[in-house]
């Protein structure tokens, strides 16, 4: 990808909900930058660190150059896989989504392509009505292609409505195996499923249950079967659990963020493998049972987390020893969306509603920012080499450095988002049942 430069006009008040959230009312960007990185090189040195904090010091801020990535045409999925999307090295995909079938039941279908050119639908079966929230399916797909679908469905409706999880494997070049039950005690309300995968293709699913509003997991080992499923919270210990997220880095760490009693934010730490540890109280909420924290996490043990309440928009930061920051206010009004993402480096970034912030490693949260213009909401992802992507809403992506303040060239609305990843070398964006991909260095 080539090189561009370019900023935006940084406003120098910020507004109230309804209004882009802006940096503070100081007339300066006092952002920390970082230099942007296009091909895979080490992070900046401790006397690049120096310059940069002499420079903010006096109020300058150094130009940073954004990356301008090209998108591939839009390829529309066969069948109904447009809600959620994976991707590898190679260039394999895997995608999933739900129909009607000629019965007039729910039923799961997922799309695997070696290229992101050629597809082939699969009908898994009944399926992917629940819970409420979240995508159904979820999946995952390992560095030498076998994928894992995971979803929620109900049996024994109308008489005794039971709510169920199940799962579904394809190994590398064959066939999708029989869907397999992996709980009877799912949460049909604002639980939702997520799913995770290691670079070594060890998977890990999670979901609030619906006995005493639990939240529970089961791991998945590379070519094997499906472990018992544990607890994770508990509503004596946590509260009812609502809304997770999923964080799994490629060397198998991982993070699970949810809301649980009076609506405050809990993050349990862990690997895929190997268990979690008690759930850590991150932050207070406000007992509106709105909030959904969104997690991110590098190799190196650094996270970043990200939630809204009904006053505020608030992140923390977790570091290599596993120590959770002070919750920091990054706007004082509640946001439609938010996400995050964390680079190799430990830079992370926030987006919420139609702004983001900067938190550059060893620093802190940075003023919000505007997103570019007509742009709102979407979803943002990071690989270890220091390339973000943010896809808004209406699926216009942006490719950028850890830093930037400039966004870059965007590639243009491809219709409503369902969702973006990156891996190392490739990013993809599902939006409107379709995927355009691009190389990212």
């Amino acid at each position: 990808m080539r090189p561009v430069i370019g900023s935006w006009p940084v406003p120098s008040s910020q507004t109230r909900a309804g209004r882009r959230e802006q940096p503070d009312g100081s007339g300066r960007d006092i952002m920390h930058h970082a230099r942007s990185r296009t091909r895979s090189v080490k992070w900046i040195g401790r006397g690049v660190l120096a310059w940069l904090a002499g420079l903010i010091a006096f109020g300058v801020s150094p130009a940073l150059p954004a990356l301008a990535g090209t998108w591939s045409a839009p390829v529309q999925l066969p069948g109904s896989c447009g809600s959620s999307v994976a991707v590898n090295q190679a260039g394999a995909m895997a995608a999933g989504g739900t129909f009607q079938a000629a019965d007039g039941t729910t039923h799961v279908q997922a799309c695997t392509s070696p290229d992101g050119k050629t597809w082939q639908a699969t009908d898994l079966g009944p399926g992917g009505t629940e819970p409420h929230g979240g995508q159904h399916p979820v999946l995952a797909l390992s560095p030498d292609g076998h994928a894992v679908a995971v979803w929620g469905a109900t049996v024994g409706c109308p008489a005794a409505c039971d709510y169920i999880v199940q799962a579904a494997v394809r190994p590398p070049g064959g066939s999708w195996g029989a869907p397999e039950t992996l709980t009877t005690d799912l949460y049909f309300g604002g639980g939702g499923i997520v799913l995770g995968m290691d670079g070594a293709g060890n998977a890990i699913t999670a979901w609030v249950g619906n006995y005493a509003n639990a939240s529970h997991y089961a791991d998945l080992p590379a070519g094997g079967h499906w472990g018992k499923v544990q607890t994770l919270s508990t509503s004596s210990g946590q509260g009812a659990a609502r809304n997770l997220s999923l964080a799994v880095s490629p060397d198998g760490s991982a993070v699970v963020a949810f809301a649980g009693g009076g609506d405050g934010i809990w993050a349990a730490s862990g690997t895929v493998l190997g268990g979690f540890s008690a759930p850590v109280h991150v932050a207070a909420g406000d007992y509106s049972k709105d909030s959904a924290p969104k997690a991110a996490l590098d190799d190196a043990g650094q996270a970043s987390l990200i939630w809204s309440q009904t006053t505020r928009t608030e992140a923390a930061t977790r570091s290599p020893g596993g120590t959770w920051s002070a919750a920091a206010v990054l706007a004082s009004q509640a946001s439609s969306s938010v996400a995050t993402a964390v680079d190799g480096a430990g830079n992370a970034i926030a987006v919420f509603g139609s702004s983001y912030s900067w938190h550059l490693a060893g620093g802190s949260w940075g003023p919000a920012a505007p997103v570019p213009a007509g742009s709102s909401g979407g979803l943002v992802a990071a690989d270890p080499a220091g390339t973000f992507v943010y896809a808004d809403s209406g699926g216009n992506a942006f490719t950028f450095a850890a830093g930037a303040a400039s966004f870059g060239a965007g590639s243009g609305s491809r219709g409503s988002l369902d969702d973006l990843k990156i891996v190392p070398g490739r990013a993809v964006l599902l939006a409107a049942g379709a995927v355009s991909t691009e190389t990212v260095t």
